[in-house]
């Protein structure tokens, strides 16, 4: 006899917010970035927080919280006239197992739907998401 089937797992909702917020980043400059948190009494990914167009890296940091998870679309200033677009997913490794796995579906859904990030990055521990590492994914070394 065959082991029960496990639940499937939730599937999250984008609120309309979602794409707007991100329009804003990435075509109006409105923003430099927009943090994304599902609020689990709605099952349906939110906008939680957005970034001023002269935000500096460490405030970026400051959503890496412990016990946390969060997915970033960041707009990571390289030169005056350069800048990346960055997919961030945030899953801090002493977050809840069911958060985890509740934001990395999320995450699929919203990479589908998010057109034009230019590199999508992951961690777990702030040592994974320093600012070192997004210049060096953000202007490849030359060959």
């Amino acid at each position: 006899m065959s082991a029960p089937l496990s639940p499937s797992p939730t599937v999250v909702k984008l609120s309309p917010e979602c794409q707007q917020y991100y329009q804003d980043v990435r075509i109006k400059n409105k923003y430099q970035g927009v943090v994304y948190k599902i609020n689990k009494e709605s099952n349906q990914m939110i906008i939680d927080k957005t970034f001023p167009n002269d935000c500096n890296f460490n405030e970026l940091t400051q959503c890496f919280k412990e016990n946390e998870c969060c997915i970033i679309v960041f707009k990571y200033v390289i030169s005056n006239s350069q800048s990346k677009l960055f997919f961030i997913y945030w899953g801090s490794e002493t977050a809840p197992q069911t958060d985890k796995v509740l934001y990395s579906n999320a995450k699929l859904t919203l990479a589908i739907t998010l057109k034009g990030i230019d590199i999508k990055i992951a961690g777990t521990k702030k040592s994974e998401l320093t600012e070192e590492i997004f210049k060096e994914r953000a202007i490849p070394k030359q060959a």
